[in-house]
């Protein structure tokens, strides 16, 4: 089993960015998000500046949203107008001018287009092919989260023939990267690894693992369903309830009915309503060692009655009680 590469500490770039914004200057969550990397980090930059550790000598009070507009502050707003005013930043109408007092001249190393370099590397290593023999095991991973640095990953193991559950797991780890769309993997990977790994131990690998997440059907193609089996070896397919990217009319679909998701002119996954009950389909992308038509062939296999294949089902069961109670 291969390892990820080293993680970069986000939050860490992030105050060091922070401090290069000098007084008398603003810079916005989306000039950060560059500096880091990718724009898709602006709703985490976002988040963070709203929850993190903050005291006196915290420079947060200069990041502004894209049209200068004051935005959200983690302590009073009064305090932030105060504090840009002390360093002779003035509001004109409720705004700073940024042409004239915005910063974005920011040295970083830019460790998530380094993350980005690693997706298209991994996705030149994906294989996809027909698989013909159907499988006698097939399991579910997932992955709840009971505090924002904690998870807990879950192995669920089920019999093709019946769907019926034969054994389980969860993993308990520490959580180092963010959730950064489309980075799904590198905060994930970790405990999913652990949780294979402890199945592996246990003599308990299934023949094909069903994953929360997306397989091709990603925007660079490298989705964690991918991602896992590529570094696993094993045959992964990627399930998700909500699509990533893509093109797809999912208005008036019948049940059982299956639509082409087409990304970059390529096709990449399939919408399928699952039950009468609920109008929104799961999306269905090749993770590693597998095509569309397997994928879908298996997950057909395993609804018996539920939005989710039973593996999954099973999987997003067992990690959420389990995040229960270790919040209680």
């Amino acid at each position: 089993m291969e390892k990820l590469p080293p993680l970069p500490d986000l939050r860490s770039h992030l105050r060091k960015l922070l401090a290069q914004v000098p007084p008398g200057r603003a810079t916005t969550c989306m000039d950060l998000a560059e500096a880091l990397g990718s724009p898709q980090a602006v709703r985490w930059v976002g988040h963070f500046l709203l929850h993190h550790e903050h005291d006196r000598r915290c420079v947060c009070h200069r990041v502004v949203r894209a049209r200068g507009e004051l935005g959200g502050y983690i302590g009073p707003l009064e305090e932030k107008i105060k504090r840009l005013a002390e360093e002779g930043i003035v509001l004109e109408g409720g705004r700073i001018a940024m042409d004239r007092f915005g910063y974005r001249d920011f040295r970083s190393r830019r460790p998530l287009d380094r993350l980005r370099r690693v997706q298209l590397l991994l996705a030149e290593r994906i294989v996809l092919c027909p698989r013909e023999n159907m499988p006698v095991t097939l399991a579910g991973v997932d992955v709840a989260y009971p505090s924002e640095y904690e998870a807990v990953a879950s192995y669920a193991l089920v019999d093709f023939h019946t769907g019926q559950l034969r054994w389980s797991t969860t993993v308990r780890c520490k959580v180092v990267f963010p959730y950064i769309t489309s980075f799904l993997g590198f905060r994930e990977l970790p405990p999913l690894l652990a949780a294979i790994e402890k199945a592996r131990r246990a003599g308990q690998l299934a023949d094909v693992v069903l994953v929360d997440g997306s397989g091709v059907l990603h925007q660079r193609h490298a989705g964690i369903a991918s991602h896992l089996g590529v570094l696993t070896g094993l045959t992964t397919v990627g399930v998700t309830k909500s699509l990533l990217c893509g093109k797809v009319d999912i208005g008036e679909m019948d049940c059982g009915e299956a639509r082409s998701v087409v990304h970059e002119g390529r096709l990449v996954g399939l919408a399928l309503r699952t039950t009468p009950r609920s109008r929104r389909p799961i999306f269905i992308s090749p993770g590693h060692k597998c095509d569309l038509h397997f994928c879908q062939t298996v997950v057909r296999a395993m609804l018996q009655g539920r939005r989710l294949p039973e593996p999954l089902y099973w999987a997003d069961r067992l990690c959420r009680q389990a995040a229960k109670r270790q919040s209680q």
